[in-house]
């Protein structure tokens, strides 16, 4: 599994679906938890994770596509994946 984690809520859809596979995992942090608010997004992986406090610190709610991680399970994540990627890079 790779894990991809997304920090800009700008991405381009189209090349992040290029990098993904269904088997990998997708970590919105930072600013890519805007994405959370569009409408029917089609994540192009089978998991869909957002940070917890950059979910909360902004306010906004997730979809049910998307699960709440803590700093914890970031790293267990981390530990998890056989390739970690920052996208954008």
């Amino acid at each position: 599994m790779k894990l991809i984690s997304l920090i800009n809520p700008l991405t381009d859809f189209n090349e992040l679906a290029a990098l993904c596979t269904p088997a990998d995992a997708l970590l919105l942090r930072q600013d890519a938890v805007y994405l959370c608010l569009r409408a029917n997004v089609q994540w192009p992986v089978s998991q869909c994770y957002a940070l917890d406090i950059d979910v909360q610190s902004r306010n906004i709610t997730v979809p049910d596509s998307v699960q709440l991680i803590n700093a914890a399970q970031w790293v267990e994540l981390v530990v998890q994946a056989e390739v970690n990627l920052l996208w954008p890079s």
